[in-house]
C-alpha cells in the first residue's frame, strides 16, 4: 500500500512538473515527455504489472490510454537484464516515446488531411524523443534508487521486521 501511494506521488509531481514547468524546461518548443519515463522504467524495474498500473495512472493523468501498454511491453523485460542496465530502458523509452508520438500524429493531424510526415518527425517527433532520452538517463538513477528504497520497505514489512506504529 505504501509502494502504491509513493508511486501516485510521483506520478502527480511528474505530471505537475510537466504541465508547469513544460515550457519552462522546453528546448525550441520541445519538452520531455515525462510520463512515459514513468512507465517504462517501472515497468523495467518490476515488471508487467506494475509497469501497467503506473501506465494506466500516468494515462489517466495524461488524459490518454495508450501509455499503460507501454508499461506493459516494458515489463516484458523485467527479470530478463540487470536494472544497472540504462541501454535497454533507454530504448524501450526512446521507441515508446516515438510510437506514442506517432499515433498521436496520426490522430491529431493526418486523419485531418496534414500529410507533411516528414516534417512532423524532423521537427516535432524526433526532438522530443531525444530531449525525453536526456532526460530519462538524468531520472534514470535516481528512480532505481527510489524503487530500492520502497522494495527494502516493502521486504522488512513483509518479513514482519516492521510493525505497523512505524510505517
Amino acid at each position: 500500500m505504501k509502494r502504491k501511494v509513493a508511486e501516485i506521488i510521483l506520478i502527480l509531481l511528474f505530471y505537475l512538473i510537466q504541465v508547469t514547468f513544460g515550457n519552462a524546461i522546453g528546448i525550441g518548443g520541445i519538452t520531455p515527455n515525462l510520463l512515459i519515463i514513468l512507465p517504462v522504467l517501472f515497468g523495467f524495474f518490476k515488471g508487467r504489472n506494475e509497469g501497467m498500473l503506473v501506465g494506466f495512472l500516468s494515462g489517466v493523468m495524461y488524459d490518454l490510454f495508450f501509455s499503460s501498454l507501454l508499461g506493459y511491453f516494458s515489463g516484458i523485460f523485467y527479470k530478463e537484464y540487470e536494472k544497472v542496465e540504462v541501454l535497454i530502458p533507454l530504448a524501450m523509452i526512446m521507441a515508446s516515446d516515438f510510437v506514442f508520438e506517432f499515433l498521436s500524429y496520426i490522430g491529431n493531424f493526418l486523419l485531418h488531411n496534414r500529410l507533411n510526415v516528414d516534417f512532423f518527425l524532423r521537427r516535432f517527433i524526433m526532438p522530443e524523443v531525444v530531449y525525453t532520452l536526456v532526460v530519462a538517463l538524468v531520472l534514470y538513477y535516481p528512480l532505481m534508487k527510489f524503487d530500492s528504497i520502497l522494495d527494502i520497505q516493502w521486504k522488512k514489512r513483509k518479513k514482519g521486521i516492521l510493525d505497523e506504529g512505524s510505517i
